[in-house]
């Protein structure tokens, strides 16, 4: 049986296929979009050369291009490698080859330490900017099946923060963040008509998991704020409707002291998460308070 992740994009496409899978600022992108992209990036991988349990470096902000790299990569039967924006060229060789990451996508404000890295390590790197990387998969044959991947088959290896030493790669298999998804799913009551705040790093395990591969699994609407400010979730609350805010202590702080924060319209949330770290009782009064729960 194919146990691979990205069936849960392929599925909620087959089931809500106009509805909103991504928005960032005005743009919205549904489901049918999302998984034509992921299967015209695994197309694209395929003709770079990518077999099935190749690593393949992340290295993109909140962005729509995140997703359709994240499950072209699966689709393709890839293991992908999330990595900060922000790494320096020295970490991103040593992420690329510890991992023997044979390619790696980057966002091209931020691409020369990737390309030097990548260089370093004899790995490829497709510098992702919005405009070209959309004529790029334009020209590529979308994958159309979903590579097999076995439940205990690796989909992704998340790098710790390496305190004590050189960081280390976490395997994460297909099976466990399918059950993540779905204990998200279940916990927070997701379905097809929530708006989830995206404002966790996609790079990093909380934002990955409990924000776009929940989301995904729902059925239901991921906003991307690509760098996070009080001002710019709150604005983005309001006008998406968002139903499910989803931070650590640091942002709910930052949102208890924005002077401004009356003046936007939080109705609409029903679900507050925190993660992390302790969440200090003084900073759950007074910040999203309207049909507005805590989870911790």
């Amino acid at each position: 049986m194919n146990e691979n992740l990205a069936h849960n994009l392929t599925a909620s496409a087959d089931r809500h296929p106009d509805g909103p899978a991504l928005r960032i600022d005005e743009a919205v992108i549904t489901y049918a979009e999302l998984d034509e992209a992921s299967a015209r990036v695994a197309g694209l991988l395929r003709e770079r050369g990518l077999e099935p349990g190749d690593r393949v470096g992340i290295m993109l902000p909140n962005v729509p291009q995140f997703a359709f790299a994240y499950y072209g990569v699966l689709r393709a039967g890839g293991v992908i490698v999330p990595m900060n924006v922000l790494l320096k060229q020295r970490e991103v060789e040593f992420y690329l080859g510890d991992s023997e990451a044979k390619l790696i996508l980057a966002w091209h404000e931020l691409a020369d330490a990737a390309q030097h890295g990548a260089a370093a390590v004899g790995a490829d790197c497709i510098v992702v900017e919005p405009t070209s990387f959309g004529r790029l998969l334009a020209g590529a044959e979308p994958l159309g099946e979903i590579v097999d991947r076995a439940a205990g088959d690796t989909a992704v290896i998340l790098y710790t923060s390496g305190t004590t030493g050189q960081p280390k790669g976490a395997q994460l298999t297909h099976s466990n963040l399918a059950i993540n998804a779905d204990v998200t799913k279940t916990l927070f009551s997701l379905g097809p008509d929530d708006v989830i705040l995206g404002a966790l790093p996609l790079f990093h395990a909380f934002g990955q998991t409990c924000g776009l591969n929940a989301a995904i699994s729902a059925g239901a609407s991921l906003t991307l704020i690509p760098r996070f400010s009080p001002d710019a979730a709150l604005a983005t609350v309001q006008r998406d409707r968002v139903t499910v805010f989803e931070g650590v202590p640091t942002m709910y702080s930052a949102l208890l002291h924005y002077p401004d924060r009356e003046q936007f319209d939080v109705s609409t949330l029903r679900v507050c998460v925190s993660g992390g770290a302790a969440l200090p009782d003084t900073q759950t009064r007074s910040v999203l308070t309207s049909n507005c729960s805590r989870s911790g």
